[in-house]
């Protein structure tokens, strides 16, 4: 499956990251897979198709023998997590795409899906203690130069935030018109009040795109 071409060009700058020797020189210190910008994928129709993003904290660790060095791999390696992957964090999220579009047709729901979403991390790196701190200037970096332009490509789509930290992290560069839902991942995803939250999503999403309809 392709992505958008706009996409890729929000990414490609990634592969070498420009922040790799300047504001991330500390988390990548001594940890190779750190530098493994990687965790998005979707976004395989048109960019007026996407109607939902769901933003993420950081990638935990890559899997044994995963080794993304450019753009491609990446996002082939995390297209096929999402859609094969029987870990809870991914499980958490086909839960909530699925049950955001109920109507489509089972033969090849994940690729229609896929037309309709966009799947990004707030930070695109590791870090160096899975699911821990990432410095603020790290995270301003890596949502100044890719989150932000992600971001703009899709003006109408509903933008959720998994977790505290990509709910702080968005609020940090700028963007707050976002619907704040419980991490999917580990061990905070099992929490009542985060699958609450998650649950709610498609309505808030039906919510959304009604309120642009009344709106044109």
């Amino acid at each position: 499956m392709k992505i958008n071409k706009a996409l890729k060009n929000c990414l490609d700058p990634a592969y070498p990251c420009i922040d790799f020797e300047c504001a991330c020189v500390e988390m990548h210190k001594n940890r190779e897979i750190c530098n493994m910008p990687r965790g998005f994928c979707g976004g395989t129709g048109s960019l007026e198709e996407v109607e939902l993003v769901l933003v993420f904290s950081e990638p935990g660790d890559p899997y044994k023998g995963e080794k993304p060095n450019d753009f491609e791999s990446a996002y082939e390696n995390t297209m096929n997590s999402f859609r094969n992957s029987e870990g809870q964090f991914h499980k958490n999220v086909r839960k909530i795409l699925y049950s955001c579009w109920p109507s489509l047709s089972s033969d090849d729901k994940f690729d229609q899906i896929m037309r309709k979403v966009w799947l990004t991390e707030s930070v695109l790196c590791s870090a160096q203690i899975q699911g821990g701190y990432v410095p603020v200037g790290v995270s301003r970096a890596c949502g100044c130069h890719y989150l932000s332009p992600q971001l703009l490509l899709f003006p109408n789509a509903l933008i959720v935030a998994l977790g505290s930290k990509p709910k702080n992290r968005l609020v940090d560069i700028g963007f707050c018109d976002f619907f704040p839902a419980g991490s999917a991942a580990p061990s905070g995803c099992n929490k009542h009040d985060a699958i609450e939250s998650r649950n709610k999503i498609p309505l808030e999403l039906q919510k959304h795109w009604q309120g642009l309809l009344h709106q044109s």
